[in-house]
């Protein structure tokens, strides 16, 4: 698991997978997936070693064979190994694999036993799971809120709720997504870049960055545009339209909505272009909008020791219409002075 944590957010739209070759107590070598096209986890831990007799443990099923499919099947490359036992968390749910591989190995004399770990290694690829089963990327709600519940302060001179150790969890967040999307409102108001960045420095691998402009608003001066943007419109007129395109920012004409653009439509245009995990970022109108469609699968909420007020703008419209929504598996976590409160919700779970 601590493989393939350190290769999550580098494989999309392959999984983030973690093999460790063991031969009795020794630990022979230890494999992570490489970015898309590169080996696999298994293949890496193999890979220059005598596996013969040895037992590989694996997070997620190894591979296998089916058309299209960039490297060599994981499968094969055990068996050349001469491996004995393959030790495997949690089944694939990618339709070419999904059990055959197991069933695979099993047939050829390997012995394979499965599930150990699996709980922690579901909670560690629920964006690929929720990808696999249901085609839409994985999509986490992340906001900042005052004590009495409000996302800032303009009037005041208040941009950030948060202090320095919650906004670096933030980006670190951001540096293993495939994608941030906030609002056009934000994009006006605050000009952000969207780039993570680690201890100040921009981080190596960008999400993608999403801009919601249901009525082409934002300028194309915008520092978000440019290439590995994105940006989602409706009723938009054709010379807004280019101006964006001329940044090397990519539109992507969407359905009207009574509540602005066709977020469902929006997310099966991102999943078609190996968008598995997103994090919206704002603003209050375009997470209003996904919790009432019923379209955040993960919250995360941070809580700064501020009361705002009358001078504070609420964390949500009030015209939102979206009922109780409770999480489910909260995890508090301190980033003094503030609190990160995180959860699941949503219909979706892993099967």
């Amino acid at each position: 698991m601590e493989a393939a944590s350190a290769a999550r957010g580098r494989t999309s739209p392959n999984p983030w997978v973690g093999a460790v070759l063991v031969r009795g107590d020794e630990i022979v070598s230890v494999g992570a997936t490489s970015p898309y096209g590169g080996p696999h986890a298994e293949a890496a831990a193999l890979a220059n070693v005598n596996a013969r007799g040895a037992t590989l443990y694996t997070t997620l099923e190894p591979c296998m064979a089916f058309p299209g499919k960039r490297t060599p099947p994981c499968v094969e490359a055990i068996l050349e190994a001469g491996v004995t036992k393959v030790v495997v968390g949690l089944e694939d749910p990618h339709s070419p694999v999904r059990g055959q591989g197991v069933a695979y190995l099993r047939e050829r004399g390997i012995d394979v036993e499965v599930g150990d770990g699996h709980h922690d290694i579901t909670t560690l690829l629920r964006p690929y799971l929720k990808f696999r089963e249901t085609g839409r990327p994985y999509v986490i709600a992340k906001s900042a809120v005052s004590l009495d519940g409000k996302a800032g302060a303009p009037a005041r001179g208040i941009r950030w709720l948060t202090g320095a150790a919650a906004r670096e969890r933030a980006h670190r967040d951001r540096a293993w997504v495939d994608a941030v999307l906030v609002g056009s409102g934000t994009v006006i108001a605050d000009d952000p870049a969207l780039t993570a960045r680690i201890d100040g420095v921009e981080a190596a691998r960008q999400p993608v960055r999403i801009v919601v402009d249901g009525r082409g608003r934002i300028p194309p001066s915008a520092r978000v545009l440019g290439p590995g943007c994105i940006v989602g419109t409706a009723s938009s007129d054709g010379a807004w339209r280019a101006a964006i395109a001329a940044t090397g920012a990519t539109v992507v004409a969407l359905e009207r909505h009574e509540r602005g653009v066709n977020f469902d439509q929006l997310f099966q245009a991102l999943a078609q272009r190996a968008v598995m995990s997103v994090i919206v970022e704002g603003g209050p109108t375009v997470l209003g909008s996904l919790f009432e469609e019923g379209l955040i699968d993960e919250v995360h909420a941070y809580i700064a020791p501020l009361l705002l007020g009358q001078d504070g703008l609420p964390a949500f419209p009030t015209a939102s219409t979206f009922g109780v929504v409770t999480l489910r598996d909260v995890v508090v976590e301190p980033f003094p002075p503030d609190v990160l409160v995180r959860g699941y919700t949503g219909t979706w779970a892993p099967s």
